[in-house]
């Protein structure tokens, strides 16, 4: 899942190299010799073309995902626990191991195993059998981590990552007059922060989370998550550009090695697998609730007072305020179970 979750790592690194070519490629109508400061209608033209150019390639890789989407088999575990399909389960989880997509079914075993199946007192997936289990206390409260920590982190990782070239232009990195060298240099600065921070956190995590653990990674991001956002926000006016640009790539690392891979990962394996779909499910609304809440106030906060010559006067104390999502955060991820030892709490 890991590995899965760090993909996203590799799309943002093609996302920024396609808007870098696409800005040198239309060079010529963004960066005119005679007045290389204005943008005149060619210049309007050829931003919206680019706009439309990098929407198009982002459809691409998404199109051919959600074909596999559509075509990938379900796993043996649904096929046996929630399905009771025991005979598909068991030689789906054969060809599994094998290598294989999906294996064959003797038919007539398998539908004598259906009716043995069907005998069964097992409890069947409803709203208030759902209910009936996370209303206790004791599931409850890792239903309420792993929701609540998705809601915290995405508040303040929608809230720079969708506004990134505004924090590299406050920082000083992207700050042009002229339309080129500030597409460019968001490109580039956005390379940076990829390349640096958020594609090696994925793959660390990778590398790390059966040995560190699921919930120590999370703890240890959301710490380091707070300590840096504090050091941004109350000294955003004291570093310089360069240690604002490092802090931000540290940012993105410890997202990623941290928080963002680990609310992906744990609400995945630690609830039970007939709940499962429908609990990673809430975990991700309630983060996208947070993406919501950070561009509802990223906006008004960071432009209050603002004047001609600083867009952003707030922002720093959007920052700070970052920094207290990300100290909820530890607490949140005190609800969680480390999931290698999953079974332990689920015992239904």
């Amino acid at each position: 899942m890991g590995a899965v979750f760090a993909m996203q790592g590799i799309g943002q690194l093609s996302a920024a190299l396609v808007a870098l070519i696409v800005t040198v490629a239309f060079k010529s109508q963004t960066h005119p010799a005679a007045k290389p400061s204005a943008c005149d209608h060619a210049c309007r033209t050829a931003v919206d073309r680019m706009w439309r150019i990098i929407i198009g390639f982002g459809a691409v890789p998404a199109c051919i995902a959600l074909y596999y989407r559509l075509t990938i088999p379900e796993t043996p575990r649904y096929t046996f626990d929630v399905a009771r399909d025991v005979e598909k389960g068991r030689s789906d989880a054969g060809a599994y191991l094998a290598g294989q997509a999906s294996g064959e079914v003797d038919e007539i075993r398998r539908v004598e195993e259906m009716q043995r199946s069907a005998e069964l007192e097992v409890p069947k997936a409803s709203w208030k059998d759902f209910w009936g289990v996370f209303l206790q206390w004791r599931y409850g409260k890792i239903l309420l981590g792993t929701a609540g920590s998705w809601f915290l982190l995405d508040v303040a990782f929608y809230g720079l990552g969708l506004n990134n070239s505004i924090i590299l232009a406050e920082i000083g990195y992207a700050a042009k007059d002229n339309v080129y060298d500030r597409l460019y240099n968001n490109a580039v600065g956005n390379l940076i922060l990829i390349c640096a921070g958020a594609v090696p956190g994925y793959w660390v995590t990778v590398a790390t989370v059966d040995t560190i653990g699921r919930k120590p990674i999370q703890m240890m991001g959301f710490i380091i998550l707070t300590i840096l956002f504090i050091v941004i926000g109350f000294g955003f006016h004291k570093l310089s550009s360069n240690a604002l640009l490092g802090l931000y790539i540290l940012c993105q690392f410890f997202f990623n090695f941290g928080p963002n891979s680990t609310t992906f990962l744990v609400p995945g394996e630690c609830f039970p697998t007939r709940y499962r779909s429908t609990s990673h499910g809430i975990s991700a609304a309630s983060g996208k609730l947070g993406a919501i809440l950070a561009q509802v106030l990223i906006g008004p906060l960071r432009t209050r007072g603002a004047t001609a010559k600083n867009a952003s006067p707030w922002l720093n104390h959007v920052m700070q305020i970052f920094a207290g999502f990300m100290f909820a955060g530890i607490f949140t991820t005190l609800l969680i179970p480390e999931t290698v030892s999953v079974l332990l709490f689920f015992q239904l």
